[in-house]
């Protein structure tokens, strides 16, 4: 897939970040994968209308830059509908699960960096004060 504007992709983080379309089918692949549904061209032909559906709700390909710049939630929340429309209720729960536990793992992240950096300052303040007192 060319590298055009429109797919453009805003991160949780605030990052923009091109889309790779085969990274959406591979989460999608995972989500089918663990309800039973082990078939590579289904997650990539979901993908595809995933997308499709997406450019065509934002306005096609004459829109602004700004107005097609999707979110990752905005392309979870269009996959989950989809599964659910194509009859995977159970693969939609599982990508949602997936995105669950994603954001649970950052907020950990989130709250485990002061304690680390805490924890690294008041190291390398020992480690100061010995090579003081070695001297």
């Amino acid at each position: 897939m060319k590298r055009r504007a429109e797919h453009l992709v805003q991160k949780r983080d605030g990052r923009r970040e091109f889309l790779r379309a085969t990274k959406l089918a591979r989460s999608i692949h995972l989500a089918l994968h663990s309800v039973g549904v082990d078939e590579d061209w289904r997650a990539l032909a979901l993908a595809n209308v995933t997308l499709q559906a997406l450019r065509q709700k934002r306005g096609g390909h004459n829109a602004e830059v700004n107005a097609m710049l999707l979110q990752t939630s905005e392309i979870a929340d269009a996959v989950q509908h989809l599964l659910v429309v194509t009859g995977q209720p159970n693969a939609a729960v599982a990508f949602g699960a997936v995105a669950a536990e994603r954001s649970r793992r950052r907020a950990s992240i989130a709250l485990l960096r002061p304690q680390i950096a805490e924890a690294v300052a008041a190291e390398s303040a020992l480690a100061v004060r010995e090579r003081r007192l070695q001297e």
